[in-house]
């Protein structure tokens, strides 16, 4: 009997040990708790980068907020994040989950997919909670790398150099995390943002989130937000195709390079392709969510060395508005 259970012993040891003698069991998941001012917000400069290297399956980055009174069973707190692959060697997806009374749960929608660093498209992700459960003293919500593989589908490397992640800096919103009281809305819509700078600066679709919800509606919102995209190059992103295809939205709204329906109202024959890479992605969202209303946004013009190549600053915000308004008829 005590041969069979040495033999065991030895046979489960043999399991952990490679052909070339390396211990082969799978690193402990890291633990990071991300640096907080109790605000709620992270909003990062250039030069104090929050980043994260050597995740693994199950290594999270958990964020906090301090809470001043207790929050009741059946409050909402708003939760997003935008993260940056710095290396190529990355996590390809995270899911997002809550903490109440020590126990961690998610709920539906809460995961959110990367891609390459060499793409250099941040993801952006918004989802609001309703707890389950009454939470004191502090409110814990974090990221968890969901699968044990890369952007590139190879296994991840704890001492890998390019498995690195950064939270989005110079003007994106890192991180927020808030209450939104108790109020229980009277209504829940699905919105998709595609689009650039002109939407993901300063937070906007956190902001946009949080003033729709003090009206009494619910945004479920999916982003993707590349800076100085085109309509054209967002139809080859593979992150808004697959925003695309995540569900049925109610609403999208789309926003292009800056510059874009201005230089359409200008030339139309010279710029044809902005009117058909917008139909294309009208169509792609069609395809999805047939019953969508879709609206696009209609940036503002700015002064500068040439005023965007227009002349001046006047002539160049009129275009616009001519080039968006007939976009939106087209």
């Amino acid at each position: 009997m005590i041969k069979k259970l040495l033999f065991a012993l030895g046979l489960a040891a043999a399991l952990f040990v490679n052909a070339g003698g390396q211990n082969s069991r799978p690193p402990l998941p890291i633990e990071y708790r991300v640096p907080s001012d109790g605000s709620g917000l992270w909003w990062i400069d250039k030069e104090h980068e929050v980043t994260f290297t050597g995740l693994t399956g199950w290594s999270t980055m958990t964020f906090s907020l301090p809470l001043k009174e207790e929050l009741p069973a059946g409050s909402y707190v708003q939760f997003s994040v935008c993260l940056e692959n710095k290396g190529t060697k990355a996590p390809q997806d995270y899911i997002v989950e809550i903490n109440e009374d020590d126990v961690w749960r998610s709920e539906a929608g809460c995961t959110f997919e990367t891609v390459d660093s060499k793409v250099r498209h941040p993801s952006t992700f918004l989802h609001i909670f309703k707890l389950q459960k009454a939470v004191s003293d502090t409110l814990f919500v974090r990221c968890r790398v969901n699968s044990p593989l890369t952007t590139g589908g190879e296994r991840l490397q704890r001492v890998e150099p390019e498995n690195s992640v950064a939270l989005k800096c110079r003007g994106y919103v890192g991180a927020r995390l808030i209450s939104l009281g108790g109020a229980l809305p009277a209504e829940e819509k699905n919105l998709l943002l595609i689009g650039n700078s002109f939407t993901y600066y300063f937070g906007e679709p956190i902001i946009l989130q949080e003033i729709a919800f003090s009206q009494g509606l619910k945004l479920n919102i999916t982003a993707s937000l590349k800076g100085g995209q085109t309509f054209r190059q967002h139809c080859g992103l593979r992150m808004t195709s697959s925003s695309i295809k995540n569900g049925s939205y109610d609403y999208a709204i789309l926003q292009g390079q800056s510059q874009e329906p201005a230089r359409w109202a200008a030339d139309r024959k010279a710029n044809a392709d902005v009117k058909v890479a917008f139909g294309e992605l009208c169509d792609k969202i069609r395809l999805c969510s047939p019953d969508c209303k879709i609206f696009i946004e209609n940036t503002w013009s700015y002064p500068g060395a040439d005023n965007g190549g227009f002349a001046t600053e006047d002539k160049f915000f009129k275009l616009l508005e001519k080039g968006t308004l007939k976009l939106s008829r087209s």
